[in-house]
């Protein structure tokens, strides 16, 4: 039995795609600058549409529709959407027509980085020639997105035109990340919204957050202040969790404060796992930890706790 590869995926939706001529490329976003953007095109197409559509040459110049991914350990692509090329674009035209582009240059400036086409950074004059396409979304895969994993292959080459890639996996509906251990844990709001809108489809979240205690901070973007928080009982961290996820303030005072100023408030946070227990510890031992932690990071007179 032969595996599935993209090309046959592709087929099924597009049966005359031998007609069109496809590019994929496979992002590597780890190192210059490039790390969390990942998690930042995962939710938003106009941020994701501009940076698929930015190149330094002219990779894209007899492509009409492009596919992009981004890199996975072990040579592996994850596919994040498909795009229709209607050509060039000016440079200059580029701010007007991408929704996104201020986000993305504003991204650029931030983190110093001249690998791609910035105003405000002076690169090497080989970097300085930008190009940029009419790209738009395509429902082509629409499906796979965010879900399809595929072997790229020995070659590294982060541009290719071969389609006959095999599939390696096929993450379940809803899914956002593979749990990455207790100790690595620091995610965007958004993210946390995601995985406990679908326990199905990030199980292994689910499993580990509802099966221990503990505790955790939230990290407030917009202030630089943080929140050390503690979870325990029934439902353990997941269920702590949940309350943020559904109302952004779980019912928290600090928080509502947050929110008569900005409706979108939560959208600041980002939560991290500073320790955990199994269910079988006491509450009070999980509330002094909690306590001994908000002593040591000052949350009390310099961050949102107020007790």
């Amino acid at each position: 039995m032969s595996e599935l590869s993209l090309e046959q995926l592709i087929k099924l939706e597009l049966p005359n795609y031998k007609e069109h001529k496809f590019r994929i490329s496979r992002h590597v976003m780890s190192g210059r600058g490039w790390e969390g953007f990942d998690e930042l095109i995962r939710f938003d197409d106009e941020l994701l549409t501009v940076f698929a559509g930015n190149m330094n040459t002219d990779r894209y110049k007899d492509a009409d529709i492009v596919l992009t991914c981004v890199a996975l350990p072990k040579s592996k692509a994850l596919f994040r959407s498909a795009f229709i090329n209607h050509g060039r674009l000016p440079t200059k035209e580029a701010p007007k027509y991408y929704p996104g582009y201020k986000k993305y240059d504003d991204y650029l400036k931030n983190g110093n980085i001249k690998t791609y086409f910035n105003e405000h950074v002076i690169a090497p004059p080989d970097l300085q020639k930008q190009y940029f396409y009419r790209f738009e979304q395509s429902p082509l895969l629409e499906s796979f997105r965010n879900r399809l994993v595929i072997d790229w292959g020995k070659s590294q080459t982060y541009i290719q035109k071969k389609l006959d890639k095999p599939v390696a996996e096929i993450y379940p509906k809803g899914f956002v990340s593979i749990f990455p251990g207790w100790d690595k844990v620091h995610i965007s709001y958004r993210e946390l919204c995601e995985i406990i809108n679908n326990p199905d489809g990030n199980k292994d979240w689910y499993e580990y957050l509802t099966r221990h205690s503990g505790v955790y901070v939230i990290f407030d973007s917009s202030t630089g202040m943080q929140y050390v928080g503690s979870a325990y009982g029934s439902g353990g961290i997941w269920n702590r969790w949940e309350g943020y996820a559904r109302t952004g303030h779980n019912g928290n005072k600090s928080f509502k404060e947050l929110k008569k100023s900005n409706e979108f408030f939560a959208s600041n946070f980002t939560f991290s796992l500073h320790h955990i227990f199994p269910k079988t510890v006491s509450k009070n031992d999980v509330i002094s930890y909690e306590s001994l932690l908000k002593n040591k990071l000052g949350s009390r007179a310099f961050g949102l706790n107020e007790n």
